[in-house]
């Protein structure tokens, strides 16, 4: 129910206190008003009056003065004292006669009305008439009583009669729609709201009751819509329960699947194939349990029969040693898919499985599924599971689980069969590894290690130097004018050159331990171990002279007619600052030097003899 307190009592009253005091405001005003126009014309009547009377006392007086006649002069005054507006009369006579008259002590005694006394062109005094405005004022209010009486009855009367009207036309019908809002229920979609005669109505009161009775309509439909609404969503919390129940269910499912899977993966990666079906025979028990089937098995296919390896439970009669696939041509289709094959029910097979379904109903199976294990080209064995009694609940899950599952022995069984071509495969891999390390890391042309074995060999030898605190060798070597010699005898024959200078720097270089290699053109590098690198100046000198007794002719040479080389090189305590582009790019430079003072000569660095 809505309940709204209305208080049209106190309304009511507030307009019936405004109305009150407006026509109040305008009856004494009325009512002032006509009050100054009365005291506006009894003064003047008043004035009129005065002036009249004393003109004819003035003639009266005048000639009473003119003749000395002093007690008519007071009888004439005391005469016009008696008006009941006259609050004193005064005459002063200029021979020094003088007669007062007082009638009112009144402090409003300010008008006065003087007029001049003359006999015969003669001013003989004066006549001074002082008026009660007091007196004048008290009748213009008892003039004025009658007239505010009226007013203020006719005041009282619109004030009732307004009040009348606003009952009838506001202040019931209010209460009526405030009854109607106090006992509205917004669960009663049939009962009546805002009465038939307030809404017909044109004026203010209708709009508002047709607002009134629309709102209340809005409601009950709100109402009406929030019940569906409940309803819906009651609906939906029962499906949503069920739903959470199946997925919590689902959830555990998968859960318990997803270790059961991880705990099998684990087993078999450290499984041995000669204990697989043993192994296999341990997990099938809990396959069973997850699944909800009655039999599981693995079978392994020798053309086209099919070996049983192990099944569960081991007590269960249907499940023959060898299965006769030859006759099963969808078995073979399935074989040549390796796919998933999964029969709810025996009955579901097709005319293209007569064979399948005749060997199922023979040993009263109800569901079959087959899951293959392949090496992805083709099967060579399955896992199966098996019902007599209830048909398969079945769903993607329980498909995605055995396919893992079929997956599994598979990885397992493909391992060991692929182990031995593995290590077979592995040992040509290394030998051809190691050719192509050795052809990578040698020159075709003079079977010389090339610049990235060097290099290495020369980090190595920096790391002992720096351990053993021995010195570090390096020399580079250049055939001088190689080009030019190109240019006259061919390329052959410079293929040759080379060859012969690489046998004489293996020979020399060979009692120092060293190595040896071609850096690209006719250029050539040695570096010694730390044990003969003091000998790095020996040695340069040695191959020089050994490659001069060569006797290689070289008419293009124009420091001599014989091939010649040109050496460079350093030898330095390494410290770990020392890098192997270091020590290269030192003896270039030395090289290039040899090279700048005449060629044919060599250039060795020092730096521990300077230390």
């Amino acid at each position: 129910m809505i309940k709204r307190d209305l208080n049209l009592r106190g309304l009511q009253a507030r307009v019936a206190f405004v109305v009150l005091a407006i026509s109040l405001l305008f009856a004494v005003g009325s009512t002032l008003t006509q009050m100054y126009i009365n005291y506006q014309r009894t003064l003047a009547a008043t004035t009129q009056l005065v002036e009249s009377r004393s003109h004819n006392s003035a003639r009266v007086i005048s000639h009473a003065l003119w003749v000395v006649d002093l007690e008519l002069v007071r009888r004439s005054v005391k005469g016009l004292s008696m008006l009941p507006t006259i609050c004193r009369v005064e005459v002063k006579g200029f021979d020094g006669t003088h007669i007062t008259e007082v009638n009112s002590s009144s402090e409003d005694c300010d008008a006065n009305h003087q007029s001049l006394l003359s006999v015969q062109g003669n001013n003989i005094g004066t006549l001074n008439i002082v008026l009660d405005r007091s007196a004048i004022k008290r009748d213009a209010f008892t003039g004025t009583v009658p007239v505010a009486l009226v007013h203020f009855t006719e005041t009282l009367l619109i004030t009732l009669l307004i009040l009348w009207v606003i009952h009838r036309l506001c202040s019931r019908p209010l209460q009526q729609l405030s009854n109607t809002l106090d006992y509205y229920q917004t669960d009663k979609t049939n009962q009546t709201s805002v009465p038939l005669s307030l809404i017909q109505r044109n004026d203010e009161i209708g709009k508002v009751s047709r607002s009134i009775n629309a709102m209340q309509s809005r409601i009950r439909d709100d109402f009406l819509q929030k019940r569906v609404t409940e309803r819906e969503l009651r609906q939906h919390q029962t499906l949503l329960k069920e739903q959470v129940e199946q997925r919590t269910k689902a959830l555990n499912w998968q859960s318990n699947a997803s270790s059961l899977l991880a705990d099998i993966s684990i087993q078999f990666l450290r499984a041995d194939s000669q204990y697989i079906t043993e192994d296999v025979e341990k997990i099938f028990p809990d396959m069973v349990s997850l699944l909800g089937v009655e039999a599981i098995g693995w079978y392994a296919f020798d053309a086209f029969r099919a070996e049983r390896r192990c099944y569960w439970p081991q007590e269960i009669d249907f499940a023959p040693q060898t299965v006769d696939l030859s006759d099963m041509h969808m078995i073979k289709r399935w074989l040549a898919d390796t796919d998933a094959l999964v029969v709810p029910h025996v009955g579901q097979l097709g005319d293209d499985a007569t064979n399948e379904r005749s060997w199922l109903r023979q040993r009263h199976i109800l569901s079959f599924a087959a899951f293959p294990l392949t090496d992805g080209r083709k099967s060579f064995g399955m896992i199966t599971v098996a019902n007599r009694r209830l048909p398969f609940i079945w769903d993607n899950n329980k498909t995605l689980l055995l396919k893992r599952f079929a997956t599994a022995i598979s990885e397992v069984m493909i391992r060991e069969r692929n182990h031995y071509a593995m290590e077979e495969l592995q040992e040509e891999l290394i030998v051809a590894n190691e050719k192509l390390k050795v052809q990578a890391e040698t020159d075709d042309l003079t079977r010389l290690s090339n610049r990235r074995p060097f290099k290495r060999e020369l980090k190595n030898h920096i790391q002992h130097g720096i351990a053993s605190r021995l010195p570090v060798a390096v020399m580079m070597i250049d055939v001088d004018h190689f080009k030019a010699y190109n240019d006259e005898y061919g390329h052959l024959k410079g293929d040759d050159v080379l060859t012969r200078i690489a046998r004489v720097l293996l020979t020399q270089t060979e009692r120092y331990q060293g190595s040896v290699a071609r850096f690209g053109g006719e250029e050539f590098a040695i570096t010694l171990s730390t044990r003969y690198a003091a000998k790095l100046t020996q040695l340069a000198e040695t191959i020089r002279a050994e490659i001069a007794k060569l006797d290689i002719e070289h008419k293009k040479n124009p420091d001599g007619d014989r091939i010649t080389v040109s050496i460079g090189g350093i030898i330095t305590l390494p410290t770990r600052e020392t890098t192997d582009s270091y020590l290269l790019e030192m003896a270039d430079q030395r090289l290039y030097q040899a090279k700048e003072e005449g060629r044919d000569q060599t250039r060795i660095l020092d730096q521990t003899a300077e230390k």
